[in-house]
């Protein structure tokens, strides 16, 4: 069965390879511009409007001086679990 399953599917990719080929093929000879992705990937693109707040993360000074309070907070919390010591 599963002999049967890869044959299927090696053979629908082909079948979209040779579309998708076709497809540029002929924007090409046309002199058109190519054909967008019509499935964009979802992943791509909540990581390109999430770029400029990574970059944010790194440059601006205020969001510099959160994180270093964050981090100071946190060393703080994991010096009093270290005096603790009772559970």
């Amino acid at each position: 069965m599963s002999v049967a399953d890869m044959e299927y599917w090696a053979e629908k990719k082909a079948k979209k390879k040779a579309y998708v080929w076709l497809l540029k093929q002929s924007a090409r000879l046309e002199g058109k511009k190519l054909p967008p992705n019509p499935y964009p990937s979802a992943i791509k693109e909540i990581q390109a409007k999430e770029r400029n707040f990574v970059r944010d993360r790194f440059h601006y000074p205020k969001i510099l001086k959160i994180g270093q309070k964050m981090k100071e907070e946190k060393a703080t919390e994991m010096q009093d679990r270290m005096k603790g010591g009772s559970w």
